[in-house]
């Protein structure tokens, strides 16, 4: 099941404030939900991993969308 955009837009967010200080467990554990709905064999990797994991799958979603856009 794909990220909702609303879900993908929190995700950016977490990402985001992840790079400048550290979340909450509580916002630790929402942005492991969101990237384990896209990569369900990220439930056990570390927290360094799951950042790196969001940040490809946001990527991805941009570049779809930016493609989808001109066509």
């Amino acid at each position: 099941m794909p990220l909702l955009p609303a879900q993908l837009e929190r995700m950016e967010y977490l990402l985001g404030k992840s790079q400048h200080t550290a979340l909450t467990p509580t916002e630790q554990d929402e942005l492991r939900r969101y990237v384990v709905v896209e990569q369900p064999q990220a439930q056990d990797v570390t927290f360094e991993t799951l950042v790196t994991l969001g940040l490809i799958i946001v990527g991805a979603y941009l570049l779809y969308k930016y493609l989808e856009s001109t066509a």
